[in-house]
């Protein structure tokens, strides 16, 4: 049982050019093949927050292959909301060049607003055919209305993240976590545990995401990270959707 709930890959990393974290993408590598990962995602974050990458890293990105050192790596983006109308902070001739992007709500990028206005934002993002994920979606000062927009991921195909930096970065998010487990359990909404990780010492350390989802009885094949043919087939799904 262990096993099942395991992750071959971590889907949400930052590197240095996040300037708040502290590892190379090389590091990051370096790290996964210690753990005996067999993909990464790096997703540093966009540039309308305090200390996002810019663009020209989004850019960049597409420089380097697919596969290093026997890790598939994705390119990816944990952009940020920018208003509740769904605005995110790369534009789709970037967005439509990566293989994966977290959307996400973060306090350096939009002031918290009211449940309603965090519900509609989520519920518009959700539309943006170039977003793959929703990110830490626990955090209380952007508490929303849970089950519509768990049901409009179901609609789209698309999927969350169990974020395991949640009980450090946005202390309380455990209860809402909760409640997103069951009702994705309930609507079958696959899922990814992240770590978030900002330096390579907590790259895969997602026990926290884990131990809610095995509590919840979550079913591990629906935890797409723990398989790289399930993500694989993920990613490969939306890029075709997103053309």
């Amino acid at each position: 049982m262990e096993e099942l709930y395991r992750i071959k890959g971590d889907l949400h990393t930052h590197t240095v050019a996040s300037q708040h974290a502290f590892s190379t993408v090389s590091e990051l590598i370096e790290q996964s093949k210690l753990l005996g990962l067999e993909f990464l995602a790096v997703t540093d974050h966009g540039p309308e927050m305090t200390d996002g990458a810019n663009r020209l890293h989004f850019l960049g990105l597409s420089r380097l292959p697919d596969e290093i050192e026997g890790i598939r790596f994705y390119k990816g983006a944990e952009v940020n909301i920018k208003n509740f109308s769904g605005r995110i902070d790369l534009d789709n001739s970037i967005l439509k060049k990566l293989d994966f992007v977290i959307a996400s709500y973060h306090m350096e990028a939009i002031k918290p607003g009211d449940k309603e206005e965090h519900t509609e934002g989520w519920l518009n993002v959700i539309k943006n055919k170039y977003v793959d994920c929703l990110g830490h979606m626990g955090a209380p000062k952007y508490d929303f209305d849970h089950e519509p927009v768990i049901k409009a991921l179901k609609e789209s195909g698309k999927i969350l993240e169990i974020n395991s930096n949640s009980p450090i970065a946005r202390k309380g998010s455990e209860e809402n976590c909760i409640d997103i487990i069951r009702l994705c359990k309930k609507y079958d909404v696959p899922v990814v545990a992240n770590s978030d990780s900002h330096h390579r010492w907590n790259l895969g350390d997602v026990s926290y995401s884990m131990n809610l989802l095995k509590e919840l009885e979550f079913p591990p094949e629906r935890i797409l990270n723990t398989s790289k043919g399930l993500i694989d087939e993920y990613v490969l799904r939306r890029k075709k959707e997103k053309l």
